[in-house]
């Protein structure tokens, strides 16, 4: 009889676990966007957003930060092939924020208290001939967000926001492929 008290003990604990969802580790790999071979003589990137460090914003405490992302990207995916114009990228904004809030549709055991992370990119591209006159112009942004729980593992939480990045990264690229072929398409090749 003890013994079959304890296997329904042991089967009602067992069976009472659920899995824990892990978020993968994000890896960014540059080669999977779209490529750009823009008529142009030399590529500028010139990141005029400035970071905040005070509440809500947590973008300054990632290492390569958003800015980085989009600047290792423009670097990877975009060549300059030709003798004349000038291609410039400026980065507006690339801020990401984290902030609490009350999940009121939580169930009895699930966390009632979350995090919502938000990216937003904002990235101009001019093309200037060389007397500096702009001959082609799009502006490009994209936002992206995700939730997690509070009481989660550091590394977790690393990787929930590197795949916010990666995602809002790929948004940005596609959304960026699209404008710039509709705008500047008699300079791509």
């Amino acid at each position: 009889m003890k013994k079959l008290i304890i296997l329904i003990l042991l089967f009602g604990l067992i069976s009472s676990c659920q899995t824990v969802e892990k978020t993968e580790l994000v890896v960014f790999d540059y080669n999977q966007f779209p490529k750009f071979d823009i008529l142009c003589n030399s590529i500028e990137i010139l990141d005029s957003f400035e970071r905040k460090i005070s509440e809500p914003f947590i973008g300054y405490t990632l290492e390569p930060n958003p800015s980085d992302r989009i600047t290792n990207w423009i670097n990877e995916n975009f060549k300059a092939i030709g003798n004349e114009n000038k291609f410039n990228v400026t980065i507006l904004d690339a801020s990401l924020t984290q902030t609490k809030f009350q999940n009121e549709e939580a169930k009895n055991f699930d966390e009632k208290n979350n995090y919502i992370y938000k990216l937003f990119y904002l990235v101009e591209f001019n093309l200037y001939n060389d007397s500096n006159n702009l001959i082609a112009s799009t502006l490009v942004e994209t936002s992206r967000s995700t939730t997690s729980g509070i009481y989660i593992s550091i590394e977790e939480k690393e990787n929930i926001i590197n795949d916010l990045v990666y995602q809002s990264l790929v948004d940005l690229s596609d959304e960026s492929n699209d404008l710039i072929l509709k705008f500047m398409g008699d300079y791509i090749l």
